[in-house]
């Protein structure tokens, strides 16, 4: 690993306004209706964890017990509050996750410098990250789940970030909390985490307790704020949503099942893009499009040295948070690509980086270039042309 200087921050700044700008460029800031989050926001500023204004039931918000509940996880929320506070009902969440995701951009960056990757590697690493997988799609639109994956990433490029630098483990339980308050799934990889700060904690002791401090400043609001809304501290939310509004309803198999993982790896690997009569003759699928078609430069990680104990941690944390998508009753609906991958993906970026870093090689180029244009196309289609969508 190597250290983070002051030009590759200015480099990781540069690299994240530059995102912010063209995704702004592409969908015009314009506000999603799917906004839970605002809504979420607003209920909290008028005292209640539930909805206080009408709604559609598009928003995917739970009734129960006379009121309607945004189940998703809050911290997209917490950062709308200073919007909510001066807009309201009309502030942007979108402009939210644009920024969000330049975020995760700038910490791309520094990751893989942190691995050792060249300048050059980096740029083409970052716009694999933005372009090749569903990233930029989530941090264009904003919808509910979309601003989700684009607080997830940031904040576990944030985490990594200080993994492979100073490995302050009070910074890492900031990021890591924060990505796991943003989408669940990312608190998998806290174990992870607690294997690359071991051995910082065994010389120092002493700096467990600023991070386990940090722990409670989530954990505890956390567990009120489930007791309040589901009469347990555990958040329970997806799970009324599942049994309460989708095919949980019915159907007496939990939403995590072994039976899906066949229909996953299909999906994962197999779900191919869309042919059409006219320019640009390839469309992503409107529910979704392989990782084999969207984003081939993972394979790269598969040449990460596996003798580095940074790296096993690394796959570790990428195994830890595929579990849950593998073994998921849904594919994620309309979507640009996989956005579920987007749970392991940052892991998969960190070695791809390391291996670009330690044995780099032109071969890898045809694949970024496919990835890189191939995603700029369909999100041009998608975010300028839907109607060539199947």
């Amino acid at each position: 690993m190597r250290r983070v200087g002051a030009r590759d921050r200015r480099d990781a700044v540069l690299a994240g306004l530059v995102a912010i700008a063209l995704l702004g460029a592409l969908s015009g800031f314009k506000a999603t209706g799917m906004n839970n989050f605002v809504w979420l926001a607003d209920a909290w500023l008028h005292g209640k964890p539930y909805l206080v204004h009408p709604h559609g039931p598009y928003i995917d918000a739970v009734p129960y017990r006379g009121h309607d509940y945004v189940y998703q996880a809050p911290l997209p929320a917490l950062l709308l509050l200073p919007l909510v506070a001066i807009w309201g009902l009309s502030a942007n969440q979108t402009a939210v996750a644009i920024v969000l995701t330049g975020l995760g951009i700038y910490g791309a960056w520094l990751v893989a410098r942190a691995c050792g990757a060249s300048r050059p590697w980096t740029a083409l690493l970052c716009a694999f990250l933005l372009f090749g997988t569903s990233y930029a799609y989530c941090g264009a639109t904003g919808d509910v789940w979309f601003i989700a994956h684009s607080g997830a990433v940031a904040f576990t490029m944030l985490a990594l970030v200080e993994c492979l630098g100073a490995c302050a483990p009070w910074r890492v339980a900031l990021w890591a909390l924060c990505a796991g308050f943003c989408r669940y799934p990312m608190m998998l990889a806290i174990p992870a985490y607690a294997l690359a700060l071991a051995p910082r904690i065994a010389q120092r002791p002493q700096s467990l307790a600023p991070a386990a401090l940090v722990a409670a400043l989530f954990a505890l609001p956390s567990a009120w704020y489930n007791e309040i809304r589901w009469g347990t501290v555990v958040d329970v939310g997806f799970t009324k949503f599942y049994r309460i509004m989708d095919v949980g309803r019915v159907d007496p198999t939990p939403p995590f099942a072994l039976r899906d993982l066949p229909m996953q790896l299909h999906f994962y690997l197999l779900a191919r893009p869309e042919l059409i009569g006219r320019a640009p003759f390839l469309v992503a699928g409107r529910f979704g499009t392989a990782l084999t078609w969207t984003s081939p430069p993972l394979l790269v990680a598969l040449f990460a040295p596996i003798r580095e104990r940074v790296v096993q941690m690394l796959w570790f944390a990428a195994f830890c948070c595929a579990i849950p998508a593998l073994l998921y009753y849904s594919r994620g609906a309309v979507q640009l690509g996989v956005r579920h991958a987007l749970d392991f993906i940052p892991f998969l970026y960190a070695l791809m980086a390391r291996a670009i870093a330690t044995r780099p090689s032109r071969w890898y180029l045809p694949l970024f270039v496919w990835s890189i244009a191939f995603g700029v196309v369909e999100l041009g289609v998608w975010m300028r042309a839907p109607q060539l969508v199947p």
